[in-house]
């Protein structure tokens, strides 16, 4: 349930706030059924890097909610186009902002005019234990599987990524799950795990260039994340771009279901713009 807010006073300016001052009523601002819903609450709760802004932090009726690797902005409360269209200006002098909406969703009457871009994305589910994994256990000789600590993560050729979503690395150790295919010391690909949100993670998955091109890998790593997560009883969320054919088929593959397709519209920076590799649109198998 959306909490219910006062009227925003005119012309009050946002705050920005930390994760340490987002409070309940904050959070319930944010209807939990918005594309990515789950991303907004993994920056609130502190697992995920991004900014807060709020119009009064004790008593809030507006939020807002920039989540930095995507670059999907979540309003949440009272909406104001003005606060949006100032924000929206303000983010993206550095960085890319994406907004999220649904077909039929009269949100986006308020977005900014002349986006930059747009994509077509989908959403997936997945229950703890809600598919058979078995299949999906056994590797190819000469590979191993990891779950990854701090000298795996450091090791990664992923690093970068890693730091760029969770901000740091202890904060990800904290809150985030990760998995490796090595062959000897090279990576062949990782999947990894968001911090938990009322019991649900979302997952994602990446594999290096040489290890693609339909040879199973993204599947295997993918599949053991889900049986650590089924082992904690925790729930699983997926969203790709609905032209990323290959990270689909292993969401379906793996079990997940009860697609919700949704589009975004993105801002670039103004002089030039930026490129944002996901791991879960990067081709897998």
């Amino acid at each position: 349930m959306i909490a219910q807010t006062r009227e925003p006073m005119p012309n009050q300016p946002l705050i920005e706030i930390q994760p340490a001052q987002v409070t309940r009523e904050l959070k319930a601002l944010f209807d939990p059924h918005m594309p990515t819903a789950i991303r907004c609450q993994a920056v609130l709760g502190g697992g995920n890097a991004g900014r807060i802004f709020v119009d009064d932090p004790h008593n809030p009726s507006i939020g807002y909610v920039w989540e930095r690797d995507d670059g999907t902005l979540y309003q949440g409360g009272q909406k104001d186009p003005r606060k949006l269209l100032h924000l929206v200006a303000t983010l993206r002098q550095d960085s890319l902002v994406a907004l999220g909406f649904r077909d039929g969703d009269r949100v986006m009457e308020q977005f900014p005019p002349e986006s930059d871009a747009g994509a077509e994305c989908v959403e997936l589910e997945r229950p703890a234990g809600g598919s058979d994994l078995s299949a999906y256990m056994k590797l190819p000789q000469g590979f191993t599987v990891h779950r990854m600590g701090r000298e795996l993560l450091e090791k990664s050729p992923r690093l970068d990524e890693t730091l760029h979503r969770y901000g740091d690395l202890d904060r990800y150790l904290e809150t985030g799950m990760d998995m490796c295919i090595l062959r000897g010391d090279e990576f062949v690909c990782e999947a990894g795990a968001d911090m938990e949100v009322d019991g649900v993670r979302e997952v994602g998955v990446v594999t290096e260039h040489a290890y693609r091109g339909g040879r199973g890998f993204g599947t295997l790593v993918t599949a053991h994340l889900l049986q650590w997560c089924d082992e904690l009883g925790c729930s699983t969320y997926w969203d790709c771009v609905r032209l990323n054919i290959g990270s689909l088929k292993i969401a379906r593959k793996l079990g997940f279901r009860n697609e919700r397709p949704y589009k975004l519209l993105a801002w670039f920076p103004p002089r030039g713009e930026i490129v944002i590799e996901k791991p879960d649109q990067v081709p897998a198998s």
